[in-house]
């Protein structure tokens, strides 16, 4: 609305008897708007499926919303994640007809509100971290099924009450061990846990959006009555996603399911028109939707094939400038004898339509392939070789090495070949790849071909991917006849190294009720200590049995402190990492 003073919005919230993150909840709201949160009536039940199914009854929520509507909300959410999935997509769509039945303009469910995040972002493909029982997260996978999410991994604490004392780093944690390569997404579910603090540093962790129960309610409410999420860093409230800068909100009616659509359209501004189309007026000499993108500022990627000969670069600069685009990265590709693929970063407020439009016109080229242009993530704004280290650091420390080539090459998909080789296609589209070891590497890439400077490029990165540093490592071989392996630790085995240490204390309290209470940052003092080692033990399989760190000790030097997993006790593998750590200590 510019400079004009936003009305006050007001937000209709009914969450379960035992919600208590009510003040996590108003951080994502923006002034001028309200909170008018109710409860569901006390049930005396563990926090499983019959619960859900209580809370989310239709009397139940029904009055729940009549007891929020005497301030006028502009919609109401019903704020619980499992009471809005565990009867199914019909049951989700079920209660939010009850919702609005009992009299609210508009209604949301925070299962719903999750299809909706997804959509916007362009994720089909979650990994799962609840708090929940294993039969409930069941219920979830199958909702989002339901509506075309899958789930690739999924990771539960088991909790039937108390959610509420659930802490960030235990958050954390389960994001951490529920993450998966193939997931494009993290869903933190339950409206109970503690997220809003952590979500910025895991997407900057993991590389892709985490979404979480509560985050996503007020995201979709917020955007019913024309508001704006607060939430730095976080990919839904900034709506980045591969591939997609467009800032999305989200527009509901009395009917119809959330539909997410470009910011601008149909705005109270007095620039959209009623149907939710661009408010320009054809003749008035505006940009109209096709020239300009939703009026903020956009990165995009552009190729062009252009003559080795002087002047071209001239003429793809002038093109440029004729939009008001601003060339932020430039770098030359090798293509043949008589052209080069010069690719830009083009920053600015003009639609990807009319850039080609231009380039085209100024290039004076009309072939398929001449003139590329797609959104840009913001990363790529990074050198190529420090984005190209990066990407080889990651590679190495998660062992993909077909999705570290994707992104390098910004592939659509990389396939392994056993034999090394493949169909590479004449049109440029596919590139094999030999790799060291004999197997092969096909990358398919549908916007634009691939060229002699990438394939350099990728063949460099395969054989660095490939080449391991050398580890002071060892193969134990136990009475037993089992071999294990030992190797430094890398400093990242926070979470193996904390369920092992869980494991232990529960082994030695007898009854399995010892609970390890470290910290993130106390687990990688043991992993990296100051001037010491960590020695990690393994199966072949790759578990982790044992471990043995050089700690520092009260008024003294570093002393070993070894822990092995029951299983593996008295065959002899504390008193070898002893030794194995006191040779180092002299050392």
């Amino acid at each position: 609305m510019g400079d004009r003073e936003l009305p006050e919005a007001g937000i209709g919230v009914v969450v379960p008897y035992d919600f208590a993150q009510d003040r996590e909840m108003w951080r994502w709201v923006p002034a001028p708007t309200s909170l008018h949160v109710t409860r569901t009536p006390y049930v005396a039940t563990p926090a499983d499926a019959g619960q859900a199914l209580l809370i989310s009854a239709p009397e139940t929520v029904r009055q729940a919303v009549r007891d929020v509507l005497l301030p006028e909300p502009g919609v109401v959410a019903y704020s619980c994640t499992s009471g809005s999935f565990v009867a199914g997509a019909d049951g989700e769509r079920a209660l939010r007809e009850v919702i609005r039945d009992a009299g609210a303009p508009q209604a949301v469910t925070t299962a719903g509100a999750l299809v909706a995040a997804c959509a916007a972002l362009g994720v089909d493909r979650l990994a799962l971290a609840t708090p929940y029982v294993d039969d409930l997260t069941a219920k979830l996978e199958a909702f989002l099924a339901a509506h075309g999410i899958g789930t690739v991994a999924r990771y539960g604490l088991g909790l039937l009450g108390r959610i509420w004392d659930v802490r960030a780093e235990e958050v954390v944690r389960a994001v951490r061990a529920a993450d998966h390569p193939d997931a494009e997404a993290v869903f933190v579910s339950c409206t109970n846990l503690p997220t809003y603090d952590v979500i910025a540093g895991l997407e900057a962790e993991l590389g892709k959006p985490v979404l979480t129960a509560n985050q996503v309610t007020m995201w979709a409410a917020l955007g019913a009555v024309g508001r704006c999420a607060v939430g730095p860093g976080q990919s839904l409230v900034e709506c980045r996603a591969p591939g997609d800068r467009a800032v999305l909100r989200v527009v509901h009616d009395s009917t119809a399911d959330l539909t997410v659509v470009p910011s601008g359209f149909g705005t109270d501004d007095g620039t959209g028109g009623p149907d939710g189309g661009p408010g320009t007026d054809p003749g008035s000499g505006h940009a109209t939707e096709d020239e300009v993108a939703d009026g903020l500022p956009a990165l995009y990627k552009v190729r062009v094939r252009l003559p080795d000969e002087s002047g071209a670069l001239a003429r793809l600069t002038a093109a440029v400038a004729e939009v008001d685009g601003n060339i932020l990265a430039l770098s030359v590709h090798g293509n043949d004898s008589r052209s080069v693929v010069d690719e830009m970063l083009v920053g600015g407020r003009v639609s990807a339509a009319r850039l080609s439009r231009v380039i085209r016109r100024r290039l004076r080229s009309a072939g398929l392939d001449a003139v590329q242009v797609v959104v840009a993530d913001p990363h790529e704004l990074v050198d190529p070789p420090t984005r190209a280290l990066d990407l080889l650091t990651r590679t190495r420390t998660a062992g993909d090495v077909a999705r570290g080539l994707a992104e390098l090459l910004h592939a659509d998909a990389v396939e392994t070949t056993p034999d090394g080789t493949g169909p590479e296609t004449g049109d440029g589209h596919a590139l094999v790849l030999p790799c060291p070891d004999g197997a092969g590497l096909i990358a398919r890439r549908a916007w634009a071909p691939f060229t002699v400077t990438e394939r350099a490029r990728a063949e460099a990165f395969l054989r660095a991917a490939s080449t391991q540093p050398a580890r002071d490592g060892h193969e134990l071989l136990l009475p037993g006849g089992e071999e294990l392996t030992v190797l430094p630790a890398a400093g990242a085995e926070t979470t193996e190294l904390d369920t092992l240490l869980r494991t232990c204390l529960a082994g030695a309290s007898g009854d399995g009720t010892a609970v390890a209470d470290w910290t993130v940052d106390e687990l990688r003092s043991v992993l990296d200590p100051p001037g010491g080692v960590c020695l990690l033990v393994r199966t072949t399989g790759g578990t982790l049995v044992a471990a043995g760190s050089l700690l520092a000790a009260d008024g003294g030097g570093p002393e070993p402190v070894v822990l092995v997993h029951p299983l593996y006790r008295g065959r002899g593998l504390a008193a070898w990492l002893r030794r194995r750590l006191g040779t180092t200590v002299a050392a």
